[in-house]
């Protein structure tokens, strides 16, 4: 597991009381805080880094670690923050697989609507082209009885009597 110390150990070896450090440690995000075997809260490699940081304060100065222990755990730490990004980008993947459902989904609406748009138009091109023949034929049957009453006119007053 690496190298880890409880909040007695650090209040002593950083001067401070031990309420103070475990109010310290509670504040810590999650990754840097575990339980041990016992049931007892401690803090692993990356939370003793943070606290020297904290503290300006060399925690490991009497425990020397060796380059192998160090790089495992640099590893460790590295690993870690690798699945958590492919977690994250992995649930934006679902969530971006869920939009592009939804907009399939609003692009086949629009298809539909589309196809009765084209219809309905349709529909109305056909009714306006009666429409214009109905009025051609309409307009000739008019100039038609225009004609016959003017030729009626033209007959004399005799010829219209006799019928000739």
């Amino acid at each position: 597991m690496g190298i880890e110390k409880t909040v007695s150990e650090l209040a002593e070896i950083l001067g401070v009381s031990r309420q103070a450090m475990n109010n310290r440690v509670k504040s810590l995000p999650e990754e840097f805080v575990e339980k041990n075997d016992k049931g007892v809260t401690v803090v692993n490699r990356a939370g003793l880094v943070k606290l020297e940081e904290i503290y300006k304060a060399t925690i490991f100065e009497d425990e020397p670690i060796s380059e192998e222990v160090k790089q495992r755990e640099l590893m460790e730490i590295l690993v870690d923050e690798k699945n958590a990004e492919i977690v994250r980008l992995y649930d934006q993947l679902k969530t971006k697989d869920q939009q592009i459902a939804e907009k399939d989904e609003q692009l086949r609406v629009k298809d539909v609507q589309i196809s009765e748009k084209d219809k309905q138009l349709d529909q109305q091109q056909q009714l306006t082209l009666k429409a214009m023949a109905d009025k051609e034929t309409l307009k000739l049957e008019l100039d038609q009885a225009k004609a016959e009453v003017e030729e009626t006119q033209k007959k004399g007053f005799f010829a219209r009597l006799l019928g000739k």
